[in-house]
């Protein structure tokens, strides 16, 4: 398992893991429902101006969807490299993440400096 030499510990990881999942979870099961109900036509239409607002509501509804479910994806996936101990390793240069970018990152599969080579960024 990856060892962290800073201030946060693999057990507080995991449980901010766990509270960030939970978390994307209540949200995307809430815009689900949100959609659901705007697709059933539950706010109902009045006129074709009303109309025309539901379908940009529903569209940009479609596009947090997206987000929501991808954030829940990272998180699974850093949930499974937390269990495994592969979490805080970086994956190009098995250098350590630092803790404090896993804080706030917590699905970071590289260190910054591996991140910056991947985005192109040098």
């Amino acid at each position: 398992m990856s060892v962290l030499v800073e201030e946060i510990s693999m057990a507080d990881l995991g449980r901010l893991l766990q509270e960030r999942y939970e978390q994307a979870a209540e949200n995307v099961r809430l815009e689900a429902q949100v959609r659901s109900e705007l697709t059933a036509g539950q706010f109902g239409p009045g006129d074709v101006a009303d109309a025309g607002s539901l379908a940009s509501e529903s569209a940009q509804q479609e596009l947090v969807s997206a987000a929501l479910q991808e954030q829940l994806d990272r998180l699974d996936a850093a949930l499974r490299r937390w269990e495994d101990g592969t979490l805080g390793t970086c994956e190009s240069c098995d250098s350590q993440i630092p803790a404090g970018r896993l804080e706030i990152m917590p699905w970071a599969t590289h260190c910054v400096p591996c991140q910056r080579t991947q985005s192109g960024r040098h």
